[in-house]
């Protein structure tokens, strides 16, 4: 059995390398795990300036996607060459001593036992934060749509490219997630609120409009799937998601929920709509 932990810290001084430990990372033969304390981000996020905690945030989210693409694509983190693979300790050691001014990997520790749900509590307990209670974080929209989107063929096309020539009613062409037909059109769109630009967030949207505007009188039946973005990093955006999940015109799906889009599939027997 073998696996190693590092400990994330935020420096809030790099002039004098003050910092405040935020997350932990567990890496095993069986999984990783990862996660960053609320309590401590909302501490760092009064004591740098807003830019920085912006970049902070992204840099944690870049984290957690390439943890999602390490296990996805590999299986496993442990392989005959374990220096060259993301999160292995020679790995983790290079991010110790060429961390950047603001956000800090600890040297790893080695621990004798394969990584689990209660070993990594007790040690985000012990050395992050005794107050949160580690919780499996929700998959990002790329990891959603990977996993998802061969599930539903069946019933819809998915990440289609429609215009005039398939919809005649559209004003302009538009990328939809999802989308097919029983007895009216069926549409569904994932929406990341967590992206660096609210302008990405109103082009999602947007092809929510488009599409109720071009089968408008046909009474189309519409999903946006979308995931609470965290307040404090993304103010605005966690505006607009509280919003437009009240939109009248479309069927809100948390994240992890998108099953039922699957399921309404299956019980009005939607089909591909070309």
């Amino acid at each position: 059995m073998k696996s190693h932990y590092s400990i994330l810290s935020a420096v809030v001084r790099p002039e004098i390398q003050e910092k405040i430990t935020i997350g932990l990372l567990l890496v095993s033969t069986n999984g990783l795990f990862f996660l960053c304390s609320k309590n401590k981000l909302s501490v760092v996020r009064s004591l740098i300036d807003k830019s920085l905690y912006k970049y902070l945030s992204d840099s944690i989210r870049q984290i957690d996607q390439a943890i999602y693409k390490e296990t996805t694509n590999k299986g496993t983190i442990f392989i005959e060459s374990p220096h060259d693979i993301q999160f292995s300790e020679g790995y983790l050691s290079y991010l110790n001593r060429y961390s950047n001014n603001l956000i800090n990997f600890s040297a790893p520790f080695q621990i004798d036992r394969n990584a689990d749900q209660q070993l990594f509590g007790f040690l985000f307990s012990k050395y992050v934060d005794a107050t949160e209670i580690p919780q499996k974080r929700t998959k990002s929209v790329d990891a959603v749509k990977s996993e998802f989107f061969p599930q539903v063929k069946p019933y819809y096309n998915t990440e289609k490219e429609v215009g005039i020539s398939e919809i005649p009613n559209l004003l302009m062409p538009v990328n939809v997630d999802m989308i097919g037909k029983n007895e009216v059109p069926v549409f569904a769109q994932l929406i990341d609120f967590e992206r660096q630009h609210l302008n990405f967030i109103q082009q999602d949207v947007s092809v929510l409009e488009f599409l109720f505007s071009a089968f408008e009188g046909e009474h189309p039946k519409s999903f946006m799937i979308a995931g609470e973005p965290e307040k404090a990093a993304y103010p605005k955006a966690h505006d607009a998601w509280n919003s437009l999940r009240k939109w009248n015109k479309t069927e809100y799906v948390a994240l992890d929920e998108i099953d039922k889009v699957r399921e309404y599939a299956e019980m009005h027997g939607v089909q591909p709509l070309f």
